[in-house]
């Protein structure tokens, strides 16, 4: 074999090896995300999928709590997304739930909002852009509580809010993938994602406030 094919076979193989390292270190990364949010919930257990990213379960205020992180890279024209999924489980059977989707591009897969069927006006005070769907009758519970939503829907990185008979949830952004290696190369790769034991305090905060008004009208629309 040649010199000049040697030389080719190394660059090549250093090539694979510093490609191998950075895949390491981006999975690394990833599976660090939730590590810091583990001690909000009682009961934690953190698991991780085969993608990297973690999934965290247990209990706030004695009630069941999932949390995960989606990577959203069906998109065209914005880059990637890394989405926070919070949902706080309750079971309200007397609920007429709905969603709340901001700024929807019809590529929402992780979405509620097509799961239900009827089409209701934003409250005054929500963003124009935002898309509500719910069951029948959904409007007076969307009315009762469109003042702590309407202070949830004011930070831009909410992405929805969902309340059915089976508990509540808030989606919001934890990352968005760089520009370069989306352009050239189609790959997601969130450098700058975080999320704080801070940033899902305040997520199970606002939950918690719409559940207890929720459970309220439930039993009271039960009645």
């Amino acid at each position: 074999m040649s010199i000049s094919a040697l030389i080719a076979l190394a660059a090549i193989a250093a090539v694979i090896l510093i490609s191998y390292r950075e895949h390491r270190g981006v999975l690394a990364a990833r599976r660090r995300l939730l590590n810091s949010c583990a001690g909000v919930l009682e009961r934690a257990e953190l698991s991780h999928g085969g993608d990297g990213f973690p999934r965290l379960a247990g209990q706030y205020e004695g009630r069941p709590v999932r949390v995960e992180l989606i990577p959203d890279t069906m998109t065209i024209r914005r880059l990637p997304q890394l989405w926070l999924s919070v949902s706080l489980l309750d079971r309200n059977p007397g609920v007429a739930g709905f969603s709340i989707l901001v700024r929807p591009t019809g590529n929402e897969f992780y979405s509620l909002n097509t799961h239900f069927s009827h089409r209701y006006e934003p409250p005054p005070g929500f963003p124009a852009e935002a898309l509500i769907r719910g069951d029948r009758g959904a409007g007076r519970l969307l009315a009762e509580l469109s003042a702590p939503i309407g202070a949830i829907l004011a930070d831009p990185r909410v992405k929805e809010v969902a309340i059915t008979e089976r508990g509540l949830r808030i989606v919001r952004q934890a990352g968005e993938g760089k520009r370069g290696e989306h352009l050239l190369l189609r790959q997601a790769l969130f450098e700058n994602a975080n999320v704080s034991h801070t940033d899902l305090e305040s997520v199970l905060h606002h939950l918690e406030t719409l559940r207890a008004i929720a459970s309220t009208h439930g039993r009271a629309r039960a009645a």
